[in-house]
């Protein structure tokens, strides 16, 4: 595997990151999203404008503190199963991965500073549902899946590629060996409510049997999809802390599925948000990418980062 550049969160720059923003186009802009399909917005005008407003604002926020932005999340579902439940043919899918690099590209040519860098990921999430995973896939069957579109994230231009809202072991080892075999920088992030995933491993072993089972391929591990009152006790004490790299929690203590039946969006309190991701940067000073999942937007990614950067400058001093 060829020496891959360094990444500027893995150099002491706190970048934002925004997922989860099919909740808000569903219920802020009233879009029918199927099996919860971001992507093909792309192809309408309207939508194409709402992922727009939403990714400016989002940018804007995390600029104007002094973040660099990594610019990603419409892939998440962008994967051959997804694709062909909505009529996607192979082709299709892989042209709207394309479109969807250069989406984030026009961002990073916007805001792009030498003080806040502009990075492209590709969001890949897992091939079953998140929170009702029915079969779970051995490491084998998940590597053949995941590198058909990570392979198309890479040659799009993507920076690097993140398992989002992962939820089985076996799965995240065979989407960080498919990254490896694609020469692509490669993240893991997991779904950790109450300190376990869904197949019931324990964060800290989940990250220590990914590790082990691929040469720690992964650049660093993350959560996301969970407040912080629900992964806070996961976060436990030990070396293997160290492998984290960033929190993107929703913006209320719900399950997602709730959250997707209500009718409405629970946006909760930004600035309580801001002030619990302060504290835990404060726990965790070499984490450095701060976002937000399900329910978050521009409003919570400023107070995150305001107060993540208040909590640095209080640090050091």
């Amino acid at each position: 595997m060829a020496q891959q550049q360094a990444l500027p969160q893995q150099s002491g720059q706190d970048m934002a990151c925004g997922w989860g923003f099919e909740t808000w186009l569903q219920y802020k802009d009233g879009f029918e999203l199927r099996h919860f399909c971001a992507f093909e917005l792309l192809n309408d005008k309207r939508g194409l404008a709402c992922l727009t407003d939403y990714h400016r604002r989002l940018v804007e926020a995390a600029v104007e503190n002094g973040f660099g932005v990594i610019n990603d999340g419409l892939h998440y579902r962008a994967s051959r199963d997804w694709g062909e439940l909505i009529g996607f043919s192979k082709g299709a899918l892989a042209e709207i991965n394309i479109r969807g690099i250069e989406f984030y590209k026009d961002f990073a040519r916007e805001y792009q500073s030498d003080t806040t860098p502009m990075l492209i990921g590709g969001s890949i999430g897992p091939r079953g549902d998140a929170y009702d995973t029915g079969r779970v896939e051995n490491a084998a069957e998940a590597e053949d899946y995941h590198s058909e579109q990570i392979i198309t994230l890479r040659d799009a231009g993507a920076d690097f590629v993140t398992a989002a809202t992962f939820s089985s072991v076996e799965e995240a080892i065979g989407f960080a060996r498919a990254a490896k075999a694609a020469d692509i920088p490669s993240v893991v992030s997991m779904i950790a409510k109450g300190g376990r995933l869904n197949d019931g491993t324990a964060l800290a072993d989940a990250v220590t049997n990914i590790d082990a089972a691929t040469s720690n391929a992964p650049l660093y591990y993350m959560v996301n999809c969970a407040h912080p009152t629900e992964f806070e006790p996961g976060l436990t004490h030990g070396e293997w802390t160290n492998r984290l790299g960033g929190f993107l929690p929703n913006a209320v203590a719900m399950e997602l599925l709730s959250l997707c039946s209500l009718g409405h969006l629970e946006d909760g309190d930004p600035e309580e948000l801001g002030g619990q991701m302060a504290a835990l940067s404060k726990r965790f000073p070499h984490v450095h990418v701060w976002g937000g999942c399900c329910g978050t937007d521009g409003r919570h990614i400023g107070q995150i980062a305001r107060q993540v950067s208040e909590a640095r400058k209080s640090v050091a001093a």
